[in-house]
């Protein structure tokens, strides 16, 4: 996918970076799509999720060649949150026979629709709303072709990047330790950042693309209209992802509906008032 990518971006017959970067990107995902339909398989794209990100950040800075210790800095946050979020894909890979439940959920109740649901639902949107995401930290890049300080802003955002990372991480290993022991099997995680959030490791990411921005506007901050990139992110989660698999979980899960009504969706720092009380 990423060499179709590159062959792409080396063909197109003009020097705007960015777009010939969504292309490349566009180029990639469609090869990443036909590999799904090879496989009947669309959760062959879930990793494409956080390894774009690190190859257009990276490739970004060497093709404008603003390369200096700032710009570097969040290549490097976008490596490690990029490599976490890998590692983590690959250690609950199954085989290629396993497809994220939401993917057949799609699949069983729109067989008709299902491939244009696949191509512009299941890999297409994720890839542009990467893209949108992207754009403060491609955004703070350029800026630094005329700026080059380091202040109390930037600091701020780089610790906000990275207790987003934290978070992420400390939810996933909490999560997975959960379902290790068989006698949580049908169980609700109330431990640990699970007890006060439904969906910490969400929050984390929520707060890692809103990070971004927050770096984009401390060295610079004229493009406040890029706030909607880290917000287009936000409404994804809380608008598709988290309300597909809260049904699912109240489904499954009788007690679901008491933790809901207990917990916050996002926030892992306190609990609604109903839950303090208790």
């Amino acid at each position: 996918a990423f060499l179709g990518g590159a062959i792409c971006y080396l063909l197109l017959p003009f020097d705007f970076i960015l777009l010939k970067l969504l292309i490349a990107d566009i180029g990639a995902t469609v090869i990443v799509y036909l590999g799904s339909v090879i496989f009947d398989n669309a959760s062959i794209y879930d990793p494409y999720w956080s390894v774009a990100p690190m190859v257009l950040v990276l490739a970004f800075m060497f093709l404008t060649n603003i390369i200096n210790f700032y710009t570097i800095l969040i290549v490097v946050l976008v490596e490690i949150w990029g490599l976490r979020l890998t590692v983590s894909c690959l250690r609950r890979f199954k085989n290629l026979n396993h497809q994220d439940w939401r993917y057949t959920y799609y699949k069983e109740k729109h067989p008709k629709v299902w491939q244009l649901i696949n191509f512009f639902g299941i890999h297409l949107m994720p890839t542009l709303i990467v893209y949108i995401g992207l754009l403060p930290a491609f955004a703070y890049i350029d800026a630094f072709s005329r700026v080059e300080f380091l202040n109390i802003t930037l600091l701020f955002a780089i610790i906000v990047i990275i207790t987003a990372i934290v978070i992420e991480c400390v939810a996933d290993i909490q999560m997975d330790l959960f379902h290790k022991d068989l006698a949580n099997q049908g169980k609700i995680n109330r431990k640990g950042l699970w007890k006060n959030s439904r969906h910490p490791n969400y929050f984390g990411e929520i707060l890692f693309w809103f990070g971004l921005f927050l770096m984009y506007l401390a060295v610079e901050g004229t493009l406040w209209i890029l706030v909607f990139c880290p917000l287009v992110i936000f409404l994804l989660f809380v608008a598709f992802t988290i309300p597909l698999m809260e049904k699912r979980q109240l489904k499954n899960k009788p007690d679901y509906a008491t933790y809901k009504k207990e917990t916050n969706m996002l926030l892992p720092i306190w609990a609604p008032e109903n839950n303090s009380k208790k």
